[in-house]
């Protein structure tokens, strides 16, 4: 990153390292006992690992392991899943700031909101307390595309007053996970 002419390193973290934080080892254990934590942290490390190597990883019975897993995937609290990394696929990709307008009523705001969740393109939709009311994350083919897109799917909407689209350059971590590091090209990138 160059600020001035200067050339900025950050230093980030392993990606690991963020579950050895106190603060977040206390909110984890607020919710799960440490036998589940474990379970978290080796499958946040690989989530591809077998419900052997799971078991052998954090001490526990095949059975056990597998048990915990599937009751922590059933109650909702971990979700195992792939992410595609649009900077290093060359994918430009945006947030979205909405706000209501005000004579909106909570029956139209979850229509809308159900709308938005069958969109492909919109992976990520937040409630927001603030200023915005709305977050929405999109991806596309170009910037332009981006616009294109919002502007299509916000425009003619009764729910939206406002909506201000930040494109973003470039994500440094995502779901503890370094991405990107300033100077690296996406090539590079983890």
């Amino acid at each position: 990153m160059k600020l001035s002419g200067i050339t900025v390193r950050l230093a980030m973290p392993d990606s690991q390292e963020w579950m050895e934080d106190p603060r977040v080892v206390e909110l984890l254990e607020d919710r799960m006992d440490k036998k589940d934590v474990r379970i978290f942290r080796e499958l946040n490390k690989d989530g591809r690992i077998s419900d052997t190597e799971l078991a052998d990883r954090v001490g526990l019975s095949r059975t056990a392991a597998r048990r915990r897993r599937k009751m922590l995937q059933e109650d909702g609290i971990l979700e195992i899943f792939a992410l595609l990394v649009f900077r290093a696929a060359n994918y430009p990709y945006a947030e979205v700031h909405i706000s209501y307008d005000s004579h909106s009523t909570n029956d139209e705001i979850t229509a809308f909101i159900e709308r938005l969740l069958d969109e492909g393109l919109v992976y990520e939709v937040a409630e927001c307390i603030g200023e915005y009311d709305l977050l929405i994350r999109v991806w596309q083919s170009s910037l332009s595309s981006i616009n294109s897109y919002v502007r299509e799917l916000l425009q003619d909407s009764d729910v939206v007053d406002t909506y201000t689209i930040v494109p973003i350059t470039d994500s440094y971590k995502m779901f503890h996970r370094t991405f990107y590091r300033p100077g690296e090209d996406a090539d590079d990138a983890s």
